[in-house]
C-alpha cells in the first residue's frame, strides 16, 4: 500500500488582531511617537515589516483605548491620538495609507476593572486597558 500523502499545510490566516500594550508604546497619559519606549518601537517595527511585506491588505483598523482615569472626553481624545500615532508610524514604515483607519474608543472597552486600588496601584492595575489594537484583514 502506498503511503498517504501528508495533509496540506493550513491556509494562511485571512485576518489577525495584534494587541499592543500602550504602556509599552507610550508613557502614562502620553500619545506621541516620541513617547514610545524602545520595546514599543521594536513591536511597531515588527508589525510594520509584517504588514508591508506580507500578503496584500484589505484593511487595517488601528483602535486606541485608554483607562478610566480622567474624564471620558479626555480619554477619548487620548485614545484617538494614540491610534493616529500608531497609524502614522505604520504609514511611515511602508504600510499603504489608504488601507489604514484610526479610531479611539476611550475607556468604554476595559479589560481590567480594578475596583479597590488607589493612586499608583490603580495606574498599574489599569495598564491592560491602555492598549492599541491593530485589526488586520488581508485581501482575498
Amino acid at each position: 500500500m502506498p503511503e498517504a500523502a501528508p495533509p496540506p499545510p493550513p491556509p494562511p490566516p485571512s485576518a489577525f488582531v495584534e494587541q499592543l500594550d500602550a504602556d509599552g508604546l507610550f508613557a502614562f497619559g502620553k500619545a506621541t511617537i516620541g513617547d514610545i519606549s524602545p520595546a514599543g518601537r521594536a513591536a511597531l517595527d515588527g508589525l510594520a515589516a509584517q504588514l508591508s511585506s506580507g500578503p496584500a491588505l484589505d484593511v487595517v483598523h488601528v483602535i486606541g483605548h485608554s483607562d478610566r482615569i480622567g474624564n471620558p472626553q479626555g480619554n477619548l481624545r487620548l485614545s484617538t491620538r494614540r491610534a493616529e500615532a500608531v497609524r502614522g508610524y505604520l504609514v511611515e514604515h511602508g504600510v499603504a495609507a489608504d488601507r489604514i483607519t484610526a479610531v479611539g474608543r476611550g475607556d468604554v472597552e476595559p479589560v481590567a476593572e480594578c475596583k479597590t486600588e488607589r493612586g499608583q496601584a490603580l495606574i498599574a492595575c489599569l495598564a491592560p486597558n491602555r492598549r492599541v489594537e491593530v485589526r488586520v484583514r488581508f485581501a482575498d
